[in-house]
Formats: structure tokens, sequence, C-alpha cells
């Protein structure tokens, strides 16, 4: 029996859509269904490049300046914690903030990390994140320093240049006196992270304590497979090495990524807005196909169809809506997403085909050079783009409900129908 209910409602269904291929319903529903579909397309693309923004930053600020878990305390205890062998990297190293002076007196704060040898080795995904653009991560050479691109752009350096720091000499807390010290730049690295780039000097943890002193906090940057396995990690240290102390990602970086989450929510909840207004679209419109089809709808129930069947048959149709919106929407959106670089290149290639040409007209030699994210404006030469799939999963999801719980809300109407006194005046 609830076979033969379905063959009904969708026999209906079809009837009742082609039969109105040229009404005002028609073109309700074609607005609801793009507008669903450009929801959604929207916000898989904003969400993909928003991913990529914040995963590339979040994954810089992991594997260069934080770690996934950071330990405190004296050099044999962080040595011997090294032999856990429980991570994936782990180097010791010394931080200060100071101040970096360069060429034409050019001044900078930075903060100056001091490292081991070998510590790209030991550390492969510190070698990833760091991309050498000139010279070498030679830190072994006597006062020798790495700098970050934007770092070394604001102080007017070059690879082979002479930068002068603060540092501080003295055997205890009561002799430090202010002392410059000049090192050599042998190298300078880009991340793509501005912060990072504009701040980070690195130089040998021997070189470090000469400059600063031995007597400076040393710290422990400790990477893990999985970085969501910290706190089984900080546990296993502290029943080792209770005088230790350990900061988790999580707590470390708490501020920065509470704000990228709740940029990323306040941006989900703008584009959201968008279903909210195509769902009343089709709440309305559904409500005005009940009104324009009260008639049939009470020669249905007079031939014996129940409410509910009825009902069914709006509902299924605001399901159709959703289901074509939503996935026509997913599939733009993700075409977009993975050829919006090259769409980007398409449009500069346009744009300085139209430059040349009309500098031609005019007889100017001069070559048209447009880019979308050209470096004088923006610090990254393409858009990095992230999917996850529970997040397009989501989406898709969403724009369903969306259409559906619209077209159950207007499906009511149909209860307070009373077919007798629509045929009798109709």
């Amino acid at each position: 029996m609830k076979k033969n209910n379905l063959r009904w409602i969708f026999f209906v269904l079809h009837r009742f859509n082609s039969a109105d291929t040229k009404g005002r319903s028609y073109i309700s529903t074609l607005f609801s269904v793009l507008g669903i579909a450009f929801g959604v397309m929207v916000l898989t693309v904003i969400l993909s490049i928003m991913n990529g923004l914040q995963m590339g930053y979040i994954d810089t600020i992991l594997q260069v300046s934080s770690g996934h878990i950071r330990l405190y305390g004296e050099k044999e205890k962080l040595l011997q914690a090294e032999n856990l062998n429980l991570h994936e990297g782990f180097f010791i190293f010394q931080e200060l903030q100071t101040l970096m002076q360069g060429s034409y007196g050019r001044q900078h704060g930075v903060l100056v990390r001091s490292v081991e040898p070998g510590i790209l080795e030991k550390d492969r995904g510190l070698a990833e994140a760091l991309k050498i653009s000139s010279g070498s991560f030679d830190i072994l050479k006597e006062d020798a320093v790495i700098l970050g691109y934007e770092l070394a752009r604001q102080l007017g350096v070059q690879t082979g240049d002479t930068v002068n720091i603060l540092a501080v000499s003295g055997s205890s807390g009561t002799s430090l006196f202010p002392a410059n010290q000049d090192l050599i730049v042998t190298g300078i690295f880009k991340t793509g992270y501005y912060e990072v780039d504009s701040s980070f000097a690195f130089m040998s943890l021997e070189n470090g304590e000469k400059i600063f002193g031995n007597e400076s906090k040393l710290y422990a940057s400790v990477k893990l497979k999985n970085q969501n396995n910290d706190a089984a990690y900080i546990s296993s240290v502290a029943a080792s090495f209770p005088d230790l102390k350990s900061e988790s990602w999580r707590t470390y970086n708490h501020a920065f990524f509470g704000a990228l989450r709740i940029e990323k929510n306040m941006m989900m909840f703008l584009v959201i807005l968008i279903f909210l207004v195509v769902s009343v679209n089709i709440y309305n419109g559904m409500r005005r196909s009940i009104y324009e089809r009260r008639e049939e709808i009470s020669v249905l129930a007079s031939l014996g169809a129940y409410s509910k069947h009825i009902q069914t048959l709006f509902i299924a149709n605001g399901f159709t809506i959703g289901l074509l919106g939503a996935g026509t929407g997913l599939l733009l959106g993700l075409l977009l997403s993975v050829q919006i670089n090259s769409i980007f290149s398409l449009i500069e290639k346009i744009i300085n085909s139209v430059l040349n040409f009309v500098a031609i007209l005019f007889q100017n030699s001069s070559d048209a050079d447009f880019a979308v994210f050209s470096p004088v404006y923006f610090y990254m030469d393409t858009v990095p783009v992230r999917i996850f799939f529970n997040e397009i999963l989501f989406i898709f999801l969403f724009g369903i409900f969306s259409s559906s719980a619209a077209a159950m809300a207007a499906a009511r109407r149909i209860l307070r129908l009373k077919p007798a006194e629509v045929l009798r005046y109709e």
C-alpha cells in the first residue's frame, strides 16, 4: 500500500510540475533553485579559501613558532626528555626579543631564536615551512644569522650584509649591561606568514649563549605525528620529568586560534543568511502555488486523497528544489575552488591584453603587468585552497534542509482548506 502511495505521489508531483512550466510558480521555483545554488556555491568557495588561508597560518605557527608542545627547564632534563621517542621532531632552543639595526640605521624589533646545528635535519616540518630565498641556512659560522624575508627587506640588508643587534653582557642579573653585536646575514627565509617573516631571526645555540648569556631560559619545541595527541604526551612527560613545565599549542596560541574561529563562524553566519532569504522565497512561492491549485487539491481530497499525502507533494517539491540547487551549487563551488588560481590567471591575461592593446593605440610602448595578487599589495601570489569533506557535506545538507523546511511550513496551509467550500464557490 505504501508503495502505491509513493507511486501516486510522484505521479501527481510530475503532473503538477509539467503542467506549470509556463506559470508564475515555475518562475518562482527556478529562482529558488538558483538561489540555493548560489548560496551553496558562494559558501563553498569562501570556506575553501578561508580554510586555505587559516590552515596556512596555523601550519606555519605550529611548525616555526610554537611547535605542538613547548617544554621549559634545564638542558639536561630536556635532553633526557628527547630520549622518550614519543615525538616526530624535537629541538632545544633559546629565544630573546631584542632590537636589530640594518643598513642606513634602520631598526626593527626581532625575535632571535638560537637553535642547535642540524635543526632542519632533526625537524622536517620546520625544514618544509622555511623556504630559503637567498643564501643558505648556515648557522655554524661564527656570528652568522638567518633573517626572515620581510625583516631583511625592512632593515635594507641582503645575504652577506652586516646587521647589529642590542645584546646584553654580564654574568649575573646585577651586572648585566647593554652591548652591541655585529652579525653577518648568511641566509634569508620565507614562510608566507607575514608575522614570522617580519620578526624572526635564527642563529646557533652556541652563538646565542655567547651573545645573550647562558643563563637565559631554555625551551624545547616538540612536534608530534598527530597534534591532537598533545594531552597524552604532556602526561607522559609530567610523569617522567615533573621538573619540566609544558604548554600545548592549544593554550600557547589560544587567542589567535580563537580569533580565527570567530572570523570563520561570522563569515559562515553571513553567508547562511542567503539560505534564509531563499527559504522565505520558497515559502511564499509554495503558499501561492497552494492557493492557485486549491481546486486541484480539493478534487484530489474529494477523490479520497489524504491531506498528509497532498502535503507530501509540496514537501517533495521543496526537497527537489533543495537537491537540485544544492547539487548544482556544490559542483560549481568545488570547480571554482579548485580552479580559482587558473581563473585569476586568465583574468590577468585578459586585462593585460586589453591594457597592451590600449597602449598600442596611444603609441605607448610600456608593457602592462597587472596582477590580481600583486606583491605590492598582498603578501601572497596565489590563493591557497583547503576543502574539508565535513564542511562540504554540511553545506550541501543545509541547502536541502532549508528548502524542505520552508516547503513543510507552507504545506500546513493545506490542512486549513475545506474541499466542499472550494468546489462550491470556485
